[in-house]
This record gives C-alpha cells, sequence and structure tokens, in this order.
C-alpha cells in the first residue's frame, strides 16, 4: 500500500519580509490531533513564541513533525495580528494499527510470521517497515522452498480510530530439487550418493509427506537445504576416499532455478582420479603394546582398496584397546602416504601413549532425588582403578537404563599426571506415573485401567506398582515391588500378588497368587532367577465347542512350584535399542508333591539380536521356542493345565493374528491354547522422530502354536507396519499386520495396541 500526500503550506504575503521588519511569533497552536497527546508535538518544536518568524524556520518545524513519523499530513495556516503572526499547524495522524493478522499462510504459521516482521500493533503505521515487513516474510517463505510466494500488505479500516494491517500471503508451489547431476562421477551410482546426502530427487509418493515429521531419509527427498551443501560435498567426497580415490576433488554445487520457480537443478562437479590400494600397515611410538598386538583385529590389509572410514575405525579400534589397559588419554595420529606412480598408499599409525590413568574419585552431580549409591552401584569403575575405556561406555549404558534420567554424561577429568576424576552427571527426570481411564485393547476390548507405579522409590531404586484393570474379556489386580539390588549387594528380590480373570471364549479363567523371585548377577551380562510359586485356579463356564482338554479341567486347581531363568543381555539401550543380544531360557515345574495339583514342566527359549544399520536404523531377528508337558503322577499321565499353554497370534508373538489365532482353534475359529511354540520375527526399525522416542518397524512374522510339542514346518506367515512410542506413560505399540495366507473364516488384516510392554 502507497500513501501519497500532499503538502500544502500556507504563507502571507509579508512573510517574504518578514525578517527585515522584525516580525515575530506571537502564538502556536496545534490542531487534529487525536491519539498523540498536545504537549508531545509542542515539545518536538524548536520554534517558540517571540521567535522571529522566517520561511525557513516554518519548514524547519514541518520537516521537524514528519520526522517524528506519526503523521501523514502536515499544514501551516497564518493569522497576521498587531503584535506578530499567530502559527497554526494542521495535523493528520498516519493510521494506528491495533491489529496485525496474516492470510493465505498454511506453510508457515502466524506465530512464525510474527516473529520475522518489524512493525507492530498498537504503533502508527510506518510505511518502510511495512515494506520491510513484507520482504522479510518473503525470504522466510524462500528460505523454506516457496521461492514463488507474494506478500501484498493492506491497511483496513475497523473503525474511525482503529485499522487492521493484513498480510496477505499467496504462497505459490515449493520449489523442490528435480535433478542432482554429478559432473564427472564414475566410480559411483547416483542412488549411492543419496544415501549420504541431504540433498536428493524430489520423488512424488515421497512427497505426500514432506510437511510431516518423517525418518530423514523420506521427508527430505526433494528438499533444498543450501546450509547442508558444503557437507554434501564432504559426505560425496567420503563415499569415493572409502572407494580408494585419494586424489577425489569435489566442487562446491550450482544451484539454477526453473524460469517457473518450481524446480531446482544441483550440479555437483567431481574430479575422481585413480583408485589406491594399501601397501603396508605400520605403527610408530607404541610401547605398551608390541606390533602383532596391535595387528590382531586389524581389519585393514595391504593390497586392498584404501578405505578411509577403515581407517577411522582403526583409529577407534586402538584408543579403545589402549583405553581399556588404563591410557585413557592416547592418540592415534595417521599419516597416509600416497605413491601416485604406484597409485599405493602406505598408512603409518603414530601412538602417542600418554601416561597411565587411574581414577582418583568419582564426584556425582545433579541427583537431587537419586541417592548416591544407587548411580555408583551402575558405574563398572570404583576409586583407585585404572581407567577402563570400555567399562565407561558400559557404565553409561546402565545408567541409561534405569530410566531415572534425562541425560547422563561420564566426563574424565585429569588432575594430575597419573590420575583423574570421573565426573558423572545426571539430570533426574519424573519416574512416577500415575493414570487412570478408559480405552479399548484388541485383547481385552472395552477396558478401564488405573495405575500407579514409582520407579524410584525413596530414590533408592526400588519400583512398586499397584494396578487394577477392567475389561469386557479381562479383569486384573496386580501388586509389586523391586529391590534390584538387596543391600546394595548382586542379588534382587521382587514380591508379585495378583488376581486375574480371563474370558478365554471356550471357557473362562480366575487366578489367585502370588511369588517371590529371587535374582543374581553372575557376570556383566549374564543374570538368572529363581521364584517360587503359589497359584489357585478355577475354571468355569465351559462353551459346547470346548474339547476334552478343556471341560475335564473345568473347577478348582492349584499350582505350587518353581520358575526359573537364565537371561545374557548385551543389549546397550534396553527402551530402545540398536545393537546386542538377548537370549533368555525359562523353565517352569509344578508338582503335587509342593502341595498342589497341577504336574507340569514348561520350557522356552527366546533369542534376539539387533544389527545397527545406516541412518539410525537397525534390523532385529527375534526366535522363539517353547514346550510344556503334562507329568506321570502315580503312573497317570497329567494334562497340560490350560494356564500353561501358549497362545500365539497377537501384538507380542505373530502380528496380523488376532489373540491365538496363530495355533490351535475350534472349527469356529475359538481358542483351544497351544502345548508349544515355535515363532520367528523380523523387523526393520528406523526413526519418525527421535526427539519424541517415536520409531517405525516394517515386520515379518513367521511361526505357530502347536496342540502337542510335535513341530511340523506348515507355518503361519504375516506382515506388517508398526509403530512404537517410548511415551510418559509407558511404552507404546500400535501394529497393523496383513495375514498372507489366511484361511477360511479368518480375517486378513488385524489391528492391535498396547500399552506397557516392549517386544
Amino acid at each position: 500500500m502507497v500513501l501519497v500526500t500532499l503538502v500544502c503550506v500556507s504563507l502571507p504575503v509579508i512573510a517574504v519580509a518578514a525578517e527585515d521588519a522584525g516580525i515575530k511569533v506571537t502564538t502556536i497552536e496545534i490542531r487534529g490531533n487525536k491519539r498523540i497527546e498536545m504537549p508531545t508535538i509542542a515539545g518536538r518544536l524548536t520554534l517558540k513564541p517571540g521567535d522571529p518568524y522566517t520561511p525557513e524556520n516554518v519548514r524547519g518545524q514541518i520537516k521537524i513533525l514528519y520526522e517524528s513519523g506519526y503523521f501523514e499530513d502536515v499544514q501551516v495556516e497564518t493569522e497576521p495580528g498587531a503584535g506578530g503572526v499567530a502559527l497554526v499547524f494542521l495535523i493528520r495522524e498516519k493510521p494506528f494499527i491495533t491489529e496485525i493478522v496474516f492470510d493465505g499462510n498454511q506453510a508457515l504459521s502466524d506465530d512464525k510470521l510474527k516473529e520475522k516482521i518489524t512493525i507492530k500493533s498498537q504503533a502508527f503505521l510506518n510505511q518502510p517497515q511495512v515494506k520491510e515487513s513484507a520482504e522479510k516474510i518473503r525470504l522466510a517463505y524462500q528460505g523454506d522452498g516457496y521461492f514463488d510466494c507474494q506478500v501484498i500488505p493492506v491497511v483496513q479500516t475497523l473503525d474511525e480510530d482503529r485499522k487492521r494491517l493484513t498480510f496477505f500471503v499467496k504462497e505459490g508451489e515449493k520449489a523442490r530439487v528435480k535433478t542432482v547431476n554429478f559432473d564427472g562421477l564414475h566410480a559411483a551410482t547416483k542412488d549411492e550418493m543419496f544415501k549420504a546426502m541431504a540433498t536428493r530427487e524430489w520423488i512424488p509418493w515421497y512427497g505426500l509427506f514432506t510437511q510431516r515429521k518423517l525418518p530423514s531419509f523420506v521427508s527430505d527427498a526433494g528438499i533444498l537445504k543450501r546450509e547442508e551443501m558444503n557437507n554434501d560435498v564432504e559426505r560425496i567426497k567420503e563415499i569415493l576416499l572409502n572407494r580408494g580415490y585419494l586424489n577425489v576433488q569435489v566442487g562446491l554445487p550450482t544451484v539454477e532455478l526453473s524460469d517457473d520457480k518450481k524446480w531446482f537443478t544441483v550440479t555437483y562437479p567431481v574430479t575422481e582420479g585413480e583408485p589406491f590400494t594399501i601397501s603396508e600397515i605400520g605403527f610408530r611410538g607404541n610401547v605398551v603394546f608390541e606390533d602383532p598386538e596391535l595387528r590382531q583385529g586389524l581389519k585393514m590389509k595391504p593390497g586392498e582398496i584404501f578405505q578411509r572410514q577403515k581407517l577411522r575405525d582403526e583409529i577407534t579400534r586402538l584408543k579403545d584397546l589402549y583405553g581399556s589397559k588404563g591410557y585413557a588419554f592416547a592418540d592415534v595420529l595417521p599419516n597416509v602416504i600416497p605413491n601416485t606412480a604406484d597409485r599405493t598408499a602406505a598408512i603409518i599409525l603414530t601412538v602417542k601413549e600418554g601416561e597411565l590413568m587411574q581414577v582418583r574419585q568419582i564426584n556425582i552431580h545433579g541427583n537431587e532425588k537419586t541417592k548416591d549409591n544407587v548411580i555408583r552401584r551402575e558405574i563398572r569403575l570404583d576409586e583407585q582403578d585404572v581407567i577402563d575405556t570400555p567399562a565407561l561406555k558400559r557404565s553409561f549404558q546402565r545408567l541409561n537404563n534405569l530410566n531415572f534420567f534425562e541425560t547422563v554424561e561420564i566426563l574424565p577429568e585429569q588432575v594430575a599426571p597419573d590420575k583423574v576424576d570421573l565426573n558423572v552427571k545426571v539430570k533426574e527426570k519424573p519416574t512416577g506415573q500415575f493414570s487412570i481411564g478408559g480405552g479399548f485393547s484388541t485383547l481385552d476390548q472395552l477396558v478401564a485401567i488405573a495405575d500407579v507405579t514409582e520407579g524410584n522409590l525413596g530414590g533408592n531404586g526400588w519400583m512398586g506398582r499397584i494396578r487394577g484393570q477392567v475389561g469386557q474379556r479381562r479383569q486384573l489386580g496386580l501388586i509389586t515391588f523391586r529391590n534390584p539390588y538387596l543391600n546394595d549387594s548382586l542379588t534382587s528380590m521382587q514380591i508379585d500378588a495378583f488376581s486375574t480373570q480371563t474370558n478365554y471364549f471356550t471357557y473362562r479363567e480366575r487366578k489367585l497368587g502370588g511369588s517371590v523371585t529371587f535374582g543374581r548377577w553372575f557376570s556383566e551380562y549374564v543374570s538368572a532367577s529363581i521364584s517360587p510359586v503359589v497359584e489357585h485356579i478355577k475354571y468355569t463356564d465351559p462353551t459346547s465347542e470346548a474339547p476334552a482338554l478343556i471341560t475335564q479341567q473345568i473347577g478348582k486347581q492349584t499350582t505350587t512350584g518353581f520358575r526359573t531363568s537364565v537371561t545374557r543381555d548385551t543389549r546397550d539401550f534396553h527402551m530402545d535399542p540398536r545393537t546386542g543380544w538377548r537370549t533368555t531360557l525359562s523353565l517352569g515345574f509344578g508338582s503335587p508333591y509342593l502341595g498342589g495339583t497341577n504336574d507340569f514342566f514348561k520350557y522356552t527359549l527366546d533369542v534376539q539380536k539387533y544389527t545397527p544399520l545406516p541412518f539410525d536404523t537397525r534390523f532385529s531377528v527375534r526366535a522363539r521356542y517353547g514346550a510344556v508337558e503334562g507329568l506321570n503322577t502315580n503312573s497317570k499321565h497329567e494334562p497340560v493345565p490350560l494356564t500353561e499353554l501358549y497362545f500365539v497370534g497377537g501384538i507380542n508373538t505373530m502380528r496380523g493374528f488376532s489373540f491365538g489365532k496363530a495355533g490351535p482353534v475350534t472349527s469356529t475359529y475359538k481358542l483351544l491354547g497351544a502345548a508349544s511354540e515355535l515363532i520367528f520375527n523380523f523387523d526393520y526399525i528406523f526413526p519418525i522422530s527421535e526427539e519424541a522416542k517415536l520409531n517405525g518397524v516394517l515386520f515379518f512374522d513367521y511361526g505357530k502354536g502347536f496342540a502337542d510339542t510335535n513341530i511340523s514346518t506348515s507355518l503361519r506367515s504375516a506382515a506388517g507396519f508398526e509403530g512404537r512410542w517410548v511415551s510418559p506413560f509407558g511404552p507404546l505399540r500400535a501394529a497393523y499386520g496383513i495375514n498372507l495366507d489366511p484361511n477360511e473364516g479368518e480375517r486378513k488384516g488385524v489391528f492391535e495396541f498396547t500399552v506397557g510392554s516392549l517386544f
């Protein structure tokens, strides 16, 4: 909006000779002001009554009023009198902006645009600021990829005293990267480059999601990020250096915008040179370790193509090797000596060993609630120990796995030539949870839940939980207390008391009992537990479809026995692992000789492995096999207790199948339960939002439950997508699985979710 003001200054004829005649200004009057107080205006004028009246003086006052920025029109009238000239300044104030709004903006929020503009509401209209603000809005859109954006400011009258300034935004289409060229590239493909680069070509299917928070390798496709282009140059060089091109050169890219301002063409100039092979690998400066010791585990070999990533991995390996012996500040300096004539490179690794370091003391900071001993027992070093880098990494993992802290830092600080202090800095987070509400569970149908959990009772690291649940198919009451370190020893104790009622479609089960579980750490990664168990069970309401296995057990039963397990767990972070194994062997035993009625033996082997992949993705493979058998008592083979059967199918076993439906069922697909199970789960896990701890999973499940302990090869299969969120109220999983070979009458797809369990 452009305002044009015509200024009329009315001066009497006598003013031409006023100065010569000694005419004075008698009075000064201001008319037309509405918002600005009279003293404020008069205080800006330098001309006062009694001053000489000249055209120059009057024009000077007009200029002062305009420069104040408050007025769009200033006129002067004069009234000659006997004692001189009376001046009257007729002013018209600029529009007063009482409101600033944005119209047409979708890609950028109002709050975002308010941060960009310089003009503010409750102020007089400042035309240069309006123009500047419109340009800043346009540049903000341009920075977000909207190069065809137009911004039009308009002042609208609300009433006589109030004006609204509206910035009308015509966003246009977002410009995307249509083509990325690599001039001179031969040693790698474009797709291989895109796996590492931030700048990639737009793909229409990906473009549907670019406004959403999806994994970077999906959502950034086609988005031009100028701040990443220099980093992309280094990424291109890194790929080629890992293929032996030691003399590779990559220039800064050129960016061309199409005439319609919708498409970018980005070109990276590449000069590859020739690939180099490794001629020799040598070590210098090593005293603590002999050359053969340093070469153990060496993954580079003479004669193979030089790869810079392998060189970095070797430097890390050597630092960890020295760190494991107490040389925490050892450094390894690589020197790559190329021979252009032979296209070979000699690698010399110079080691600066430093001093053998001992831990003088361990300082803990930031723990306001958690007691020092709870933190110290997770640290795999003691004071006066020789420092051990792998032990520091493991300490970091264990402290994170407590789930008591938002952040954990372990920082060695050198305090003497051979001494360090370990500064452990933690930032605590809430460990207590209270939830009450209702919802829908795929297993329990409509459900009401009340849960109180404290994971760090009294700052001692104890866990306490009271949980009640009422659903259409299951009711649950649970009280749990766990002390992971009795008297700071390696022994743990957990007490559980529970009551459940479950509708298994062909019968109902009620279970009341309790257990005391004692666990013990036998090494850094191996633990075991044993639990005496007493359970009172009652089966009722068998349906007409219930087979003999069920009907013959209707009534009351008692299980007295033991459950025990041995676990080896090397996963890095239990809530969201990237790497490591978890292997568990579980055994269950019930016997009339201990006072109960059930006689059985149950065993389950559960193995899971996480493999890290690029872009913080990972691949998980899990295999489970389990079986339960009724034992002989008084020459009578007892049936398997229904409560010990496996129910294969559902979000925790075979996704894509309803609960228990991947095992034995009746002719009308009612649950029977399985005496054995064999399950394989394959998961490709990728981050959706690292900040929110939200992951996506593409899965393939293969397995089945069997009526007896004879395993056949006719396994069932399913595939689908799952979302996993480590939420403030516990882990949440939602999955949709597709039954890849449904039987007649089976559902082809199943959506399920669960709260409070990991997979």
